[in-house]
């Protein structure tokens, strides 16, 4: 399964990207501003709560549910809640609550956005016991708050900043890494990561895209 630098990484970025057609392996992540997508490439269509305002949601929610239909979707979200964000959270709750919704109703896993809102999350998941899985995007929390997620069955997905303790403690089977807002490109993520658990890269590399295929791309 050849492809363009480490076409099995977890790779988040606001731009599209084209995708290795057999490991099906480039996830793009991405509130789109049109319905047209790139041949080759798998996209995460979410409402991030960075973007929800009032009078922007219904026609964001239409939006967002004319997408899933398309194969190209692979998973929803961004979502999720940010007690630092302008939306209040009453809006933000209404709309995490729907594409959990959606998520379920469409299969899909779920992209999840968390600021200083854990309890509130865990809340929603313990609520809803979803289906789906539920993929933490941009963790960067202690070991203890990834053994209290991983309880819960959260999947963890790291870019460049990170203790190495929590990398360390992550199962194979609930990882995945990313780019997103990083100074260093998925080779550089990939070896990060590999160093700070004490193996391979290319075991690691392997790993991952076994992660990716049961999560996104699972029959």
């Amino acid at each position: 399964m050849a492809g363009k630098m480490i076409n099995t990484i977890l790779d988040i970025h606001t731009h599209r990207q084209e995708a290795d057609s057999e490991s099906k392996s480039i996830i793009n992540y991405r509130l789109l501003e049109d319905s047209s997508f790139q041949e080759g490439c798998y996209y995460s269509v979410g409402i991030h709560p960075w973007k929800l305002t009032v009078a922007d949601f219904d026609r964001q929610l239409d939006f967002l549910i004319r997408q899933l239909p398309n194969k190209q979707v692979v998973a929803i979200g961004e979502t999720g809640l940010d007690k630092l964000t302008e939306a209040s959270m009453a809006l933000q709750t209404l709309a995490f609550v729907m594409q959990i919704q959606l998520s379920e109703t469409y299969r899909l896993p779920l992209i999840i956005h968390c600021v200083k809102e854990m309890d509130r999350l865990l809340a929603a998941k313990k609520q809803f016991q979803p289906k789906q899985p539920w993929i933490w995007h941009g963790f960067r929390g202690k070991p203890e708050q990834a053994a209290q997620l991983l309880k819960q069955g959260f999947y963890l997905s790291l870019g460049e900043h990170y203790p190495d303790e929590t990398m360390k403690m992550i199962p194979d089977d609930r990882l995945f890494l990313e780019t997103d807002e990083s100074s260093l490109d998925i080779e550089g993520i990939l070896c990060r990561a590999a160093g700070a658990r004490g193996v391979e890269a290319g075991l690691l590399r392997q790993t991952i895209r076994r992660n990716i295929q049961n999560v996104f791309f699972k029959a």
